[in-house]
């Protein structure tokens, strides 16, 4: 229990928390605070349970305030369905990327990705041959405006979203790109 101790002042001051904030939130006094994070104290469970809750709500909150836009790579890679799959593993190698989403005539047909190729190998009878013979299905699609959220959840099943707007793709987000955000 220690070491979540002493990482509270991490992450209250990743929340953007003073110790008077955290304070009133778990219902302590502010020295106390100061003291479990100098490590001079240790507190009963009750009352870490406290900090610890009121940490997760300010980080939830803070959560539901983000939206795909603020997460998102605005330029997006893509290739034909008749790109070879050469061309691919040059693109990923290139921009270090895991997936690309696949086109024909300007609309997004399906997307290529490390794991398919690798999932796909026994498949592969050349590297000139068309991505089309292999890819998956293509990405889901939200709104840039989306929460935060909805954007977690659907990355727990899915690499990567295509952000929209009008209809229109302008941006990717992939999972790394919601790390880098937490």
């Amino acid at each position: 229990m220690l070491y979540e101790l002493t990482r509270i002042k991490q992450i209250r001051k990743k929340l953007g928390l003073t110790q008077t904030e955290l304070a009133k939130l778990a219902k302590v006094s502010q020295s106390l605070i100061t003291k479990i994070e100098r490590g001079t104290i240790e507190p009963s469970y009750s009352i870490a349970k406290s900090i610890f809750l009121s940490l997760e709500k300010q980080l939830a909150d803070k959560q539901k305030e983000i939206i795909a836009k603020d997460v998102y790579t605005k330029n997006i890679v893509m290739l034909k369905s008749t790109d070879s799959l050469n061309a691919a593993i040059k693109i990923m190698k290139k921009y270090a990327i895991s997936q690309i989403p696949i086109t024909k005539n300007q609309i997004i047909i399906g997307s290529i990705s490390e794991e398919t190729i690798i999932k796909k190998y026994d498949q592969i009878k050349d590297k000139n041959m068309k991505v089309e013979t292999i890819m998956d299905e293509p990405l889901p699609t939200l709104p840039e405006n989306a929460s935060f959220i909805l954007l977690r959840d659907i990355l727990k099943i899915y690499p990567a979203v295509i952000l929209t707007k009008n209809g229109i793709p302008s941006g990717i987000i992939t999972k790394a790109d919601l790390l880098k955000k937490l």
